[in-house]
Order: structure tokens, then C-alpha cells, then sequence
């Protein structure tokens, strides 16, 4: 049991002589990270700098964007929308970096919600093999599936469990592991009052480390033989981090992987003790990134290699769900779905031909072709392909953006001006003639397809999603 002391001297214990580099630091602008299965950090550079940002590449990192100064928030930009690039801190994508991941491989993320670091996997594997992610907490899946849809991660699947039971829904196959566990937040130097009132508040200081403990216990199981997990947390709370490891390795057979240096970031080695706790030298391996010699929040991660079965047998009882078997496009409900799109939108069944699918009341959603059976018990399969509106079969944004060559009816193209005005109004005055669906796509060509739009009438469409984004030529 860890005595509780006031949350001030917390802070002096953690950081010591960097207490009050950390309490003065003053951030220099923010991040996000590229998504390069849609475009190139060229051109959201230019982009963004078009749009009044002043930007830069960091050192090492080819895919992650400085903004120094901004006029708006990045988010609000239609390329943001387009799934260019997410909003996400310079120590938030280190984790993803050295999980390794590669196109093909079984890959989870423990605690995934509200998803940068899953979209960052995905982007890692090519979008190709079968991708994970996991959240406890219900009102977090909503953001996590939104970012996957703006990714266009059509082959992940999402659960909606306590880590530590994931090992009941699943077997150990996975090749990578992502434990980004819940932490205390003691390196995020924006968030120091917040942090003061959950440190305060909590009755038992050792429950989060009881928990972190659990979850990458829970990662260990479902990890295979040569598998790589990553730990990783946004506190530099040595309980938390070392404390948390150290304890683990004594237990399992894993080993720690030397994490290589970024040319741009500034590492610190793992500790191998404190406060009269003995981490061992093989810490070293470990990294931590403090916020005033980063210019961003501090983070803690280890690298861990599984070298052999775990000792232990799980004690759940058998699993209630069964598993889910896809469709594949020839299958009977699917194929009048892909005609009706078809006619409507003028894509070919055969552009549909890598994918599989999983039916619901009112929509058909799209998975990679990889996945010939989910495990019970998931929260969603894939992306939304299409919902059902009468008796159109009404694209989603994200499938619009991905079949966007082969989109060839009920389209409407717009020029620089009229893009600028339905991105700041939400609609435009069209010739509207040509159109059968009463859901017609919007098509700006340095964007290709983007989204579906809403006949009004009148010659009036509306475009639902458009929340004054901020538009630029490109």
C-alpha cells in the first residue's frame, strides 16, 4: 500500500530537480500526424501553410507535422475530414512506432479509444491483415469508430470489454500488442488541476498500478511466442511505468527490447530505481520523453518480446458467443445490395471483390477479405458500406472516399468557389437534372468523391457534414 501524501509533493517526488521544468513549461504549438495511405507530408505541408499555419516536419519523424502558430484548429480543415492527417501529440505516436507493425500481422490495441494510435497501426500495416481495438468505456467507441471511418480502416474490429477479459474472447495469435494502459496523466502538463482533483479523489493510489498490471498481464496472454508488446502510458510516474514492468519480468518470460533513438527527440533511459524500489539495469532499455525537453507531453514506453508460454492457465469459464461467419459478395443478401449500388452509383460488384460483409437491420458493413469469421462478442466488424433509405443503398462517406474512381453516377462536381461555399454554408445551388439518387456525391477533384450530399429541392443540395471547414485550394 502507497502512503498518500499531498498531490503537490507527488510531483516533487516524481520529478525532483525537474519539478519546476515541468510546473513553468509553456508548449510551442501542437502536432498531427499524416496519414500517408491517402496523401504525402508534401502536401499537407503545403496545405496547411496555405491555410495560414506555420509549420514544420520533425526531425526523424517523415509523417509528423509541428503547427507553431495556427488560425484555427486543424480539425476544422476539409482535408482533416478527407482523413489527411489526424490532430495527434509528437509522444503519442512514439508507441506505434516501435510496436513494428507490418501489413498482414494480427494486431490489437488493448485500450484503442479515441483511436489516433489505432488509425497510426493501421497506417503501419497497409490497411492489410486483421487490426483489433478495444475500449472499456461505452462513450469512448464513438470517437474510436469515427476515426477509423475517416481512415478508412475497413479490417479492423472493435470490442467493447475490460482488457484484462479479452483472453476469454480471444486466443493467443496475435503478433502485436499495444498496451497503452489508463493512467494518472502526470506527464501531460496541460492537465495538472485536472490531475490534482482525480489524484485527491482517489482512495487507493496502488489501484491504477493494480490495474495497469492486470491489463499488460492481459496483453501477455494474448501475445504469441516472439510476439512484441509495447507498454506505454502518458505518466512519468515510475509506480506506474518501471514499477509496473519490473514487476511483470520478474514474473513471465519476456524481455525488454532496446528502444533506438529518433534523431529529434530527446530520450531518457528507464530508471532502475527509486524511492528504494530496485527496477535492474535491463530498465535502461525502457524510454521516457519529458514534455520541456520535447516541447511535448510526457510519455514512458517499453518494448517487451515474449520468449516463451506463460505458466499460468486462465480460469474463465467457456466462451457464451460463437463465432460470426462473413458474407462473401456472391452471397444471396449481398449481391442485390452491391446491384443496387450499382445502379445508384454506378460501382461494378467486382471493385467489391477483396472485401467481405456483415448484415444489420438497416446497413451492410464492409470488412477486409481476411477476415472469413470474427470472434463473438465484438462491438462492430469493419466500416459501414452503405444504410438502407427507402430503397437506396445510401454510401457512406468513408466507402465514398475509398471507391472514389469508381464512382460514376449521380455525382456532382464542384468548382473552387462552390466547394468554398458548401464548406462554409452547407449548401449550394446545382444543376441537378442528371440525378437519380436523392443522395448524390459531392466530387471535388483534388479530393476525388468525398461525401454524400442531400437533394433539398429546388435545385438546392445540402451537405450535412459540413460544419464551416475551412477550405483551400490544393
Amino acid at each position: 500500500m502507497h502512503e498518500k501524501i499531498s498531490f503537490d509533493e507527488h510531483l516533487h517526488r516524481i520529478f525532483g530537480d525537474d519539478y519546476d521544468a515541468f510546473i513553468s513549461h509553456a508548449p510551442v504549438g501542437e502536432f498531427v500526424r499524416v496519414n500517408t495511405q491517402r496523401t504525402t507530408p508534401e502536401r499537407v505541408m503545403s496545405l496547411l501553410k496555405s491555410q495560414g499555419f506555420d509549420v514544420e516536419q520533425v526531425a526523424g519523424l517523415d509523417d509528423a507535422i509541428r503547427l507553431r502558430t495556427k488560425p484555427f484548429e486543424p480539425t476544422r480543415c476539409l482535408h482533416h475530414f478527407a482523413g489527411w492527417f489526424v490532430k495527434q501529440s509528437l509522444s503519442s505516436q512514439l508507441p506505434v512506432r516501435f510496436l513494428d507493425a507490418r501489413p498482414g500481422q494480427t494486431i490489437i490495441d488493448l485500450c484503442a479509444a479515441p483511436g489516433s494510435k489505432t488509425t497510426q497501426i493501421a497506417t503501419a500495416m497497409h490497411n492489410e491483415g486483421c487490426l483489433f481495438a478495444n475500449d472499456l468505456a461505452g462513450k469512448r467507441m464513438t470517437p474510436l469508430a469515427a476515426r477509423l471511418d475517416a481512415g478508412i480502416v475497413s479490417h479492423a474490429v472493435l470490442f467493447n470489454v475490460a482488457a484484462e477479459r479479452l483472453p476469454h474472447y480471444l486466443d493467443p495469435v496475435f503478433d502485436r500488442v499495444l498496451a497503452d494502459v489508463p493512467c494518472s496523466g502526470l506527464g501531460l502538463f496541460d492537465a495538472i488541476d485536472e490531475n490534482r482533483h482525480r489524484y485527491e479523489a482517489a482512495k487507493n493510489p496502488s489501484s491504477q498500478y493494480q490495474l495497469q498490471y492486470r491489463i499488460l498481464l492481459s496483453g501477455a496472454r494474448l501475445l504469441r511466442v516472439g510476439g512484441r508488446l509495447v507498454y506505454s502510458t502518458c505518466s512519468l510516474n515510475p509506480d506506474e511505468n518501471e514499477g509496473v514492468v519490473s514487476q511483470f519480468l520478474a514474473r513471465y518470460p519476456f524481455r525488454l527490447v532496446e528502444i533506438p533513438d529518433i534523431a529529434g527527440i530527446h530520450f531518457r533511459p528507464g530508471l532502475t530505481s527509486w524511492q528504494g524500489c530496485e527496477y535492474g539495469e535491463e530498465m535502461t532499455r525502457a524510454r521516457r520523453v519529458t514534455p520541456w525537453e520535447n516541447d511535448t507531453q510526457g510519455f514512458f514506453m517499453a518494448v517487451l518480446e515474449k520468449t516463451d508460454e506463460l505458466p499460468e492457465r486462465l480460469s474463465y469459464p467457456p466462451r457464451a458467443t460463437e463465432p460470426v461467419r462473413t458474407l462473401a459478395p456472391d452471397d444471396e443478401a449481398v449481391a442485390p445490395i452491391l446491384a443496387n449500388i450499382e445502379r445508384y452509383y454506378g460501382i461494378d460488384p467486382s471493385a467489391f471483390g477483396a472485401l467481405r460483409f456483415l448484415l444489420s437491420a438497416r446497413a451492410i458493413y464492409a470488412i477486409d477479405g481476411h477476415w472469413e469469421e470474427i470472434p463473438g462478442g465484438y462491438q462492430r466488424a469493419g466500416i459501414c458500406l452503405a444504410k438502407r433509405r427507402g430503397g437506396i443503398w445510401r454510401l457512406s462517406h468513408s466507402m465514398i472516399q475509398r471507391f472514389s474512381d469508381e464512382i460514376t453516377r449521380n455525382t456532382l462536381t464542384l468548382d473552387d468557389d462552390q466547394m468554398a461555399q458548401i464548406c462554409a454554408t452547407g449548401d449550394i445551388d446545382v444543376a441537378i437534372a442528371d440525378i437519380e439518387s436523392p443522395y448524390p456525391v459531392l466530387r471535388y477533384e483534388p479530393l476525388g468523391a468525398l461525401a454524400s450530399l442531400y437533394d433539398m429541392g429546388g435545385g438546392r443540395v445540402h451537405w450535412k457534414r459540413a460544419c464551416d471547414y475551412q477550405f483551400a485550394r490544393v
